[in-house]
């Protein structure tokens, strides 16, 4: 999968292609993070306006890529458990600020 986007930001909405070129759909920016040298970006399926906020509390899938050269690549086997552990306190951090 790759989208070569450059200076994303929090909230961005991104479309993200297949391998074949195929559009898999609309994806938000939800982190972008440091970790040991490399940088990530979590994105999560992008919300349709109309959808309510009983929606918004359910469990969303998120996928993390490494961002390489401005080329978002999938993790490197064994590294998910380090990168998703920091996702986690990303995410934590960005709760903290919306709650104050």
């Amino acid at each position: 999968m790759t989208e070569e986007n450059k200076d994303l930001e929090l909230g961005d909405i991104i479309t993200l292609d297949d391998e074949n070129g195929e559009p898999l759909g609309d994806f938000e920016v939800i982190a972008l993070f440091d970790l040991n040298g490399k940088e990530y970006i979590a994105l999560t399926e992008a919300l349709e306006d109309e959808e309510s906020e009983e929606e918004l509390d359910e469990e969303v899938d998120i996928f993390v890529f490494q961002v390489d050269g401005g080329e978002m690549v999938p993790l490197e086997e064994g590294e998910e458990s380090v990168v998703y552990a920091k996702l986690n306190e990303v995410l934590e951090g960005i709760e903290l600020i919306k709650e104050d």
